[in-house]
């Protein structure tokens, strides 16, 4: 018969892999407003890495309402972790158009066309979101510090003075 202090000692280790393992596929980072669970994903190439992706982050209070038309306000705070493993919608676009966008677009763009077009499907005013995507190393632990920056056009930041 099984000792029972080693089947709990055993079970717990089992637990213990398996939450390490899920933190490892679904990882969760803390931002301003709460925190957000991502998805690590590997990139069909030989040379690049995993990236932990994030989409969906809400970067402002959707524009609708009174707040169609206005400057962005903060998003709200929430509680709990939010998902962040789908696509948010995307603004109101008209696409219909294919050949106009041939003609106005590069070559290496257009050759993706139909793909772009599925990700146009969900179009709503309540649009004002982030895809973030991070490199990640393949081993357990990063050993340099990494500094990330955010390009913002210079017409949508305000400017003091």
């Amino acid at each position: 018969m099984v000792n029972s202090n080693v089947l709990l000692w055993i079970t717990a280790l089992a637990v213990k892999f398996t939450v390490i393992d899920s933190q490892a596929q679904y990882p969760v980072v803390s931002t301003n407003y709460g925190k957000i669970r991502g998805l690590r994903t590997p990139l069909p190439n030989e040379i690049l890495g995993p990236v932990e992706q994030y989409l969906g982050v809400p970067y402002a209070s959707p524009p609708t309402g009174e707040r169609r038309f206005q400057p962005p306000e903060p998003p709200s705070s929430w509680t709990g972790v939010r998902n962040a493993t789908q696509f948010a919608a995307v603004c109101p676009q008209h696409l219909d158009e294919r050949s106009l966008l041939h003609d106005m677009l590069p070559v290496w763009f257009t050759a993706n066309l139909d793909t772009l077009m599925t990700y146009m499907q969900d179009q709503n005013e309540d649009c004002l979101y982030l895809n973030i995507y991070v490199p990640t190393e393949d081993g357990p632990t990063l050993s340099c510090p990494c500094t990330w920056q955010l390009l913002v056009p210079p017409r949508c930041v305000d400017k003091d003075g």
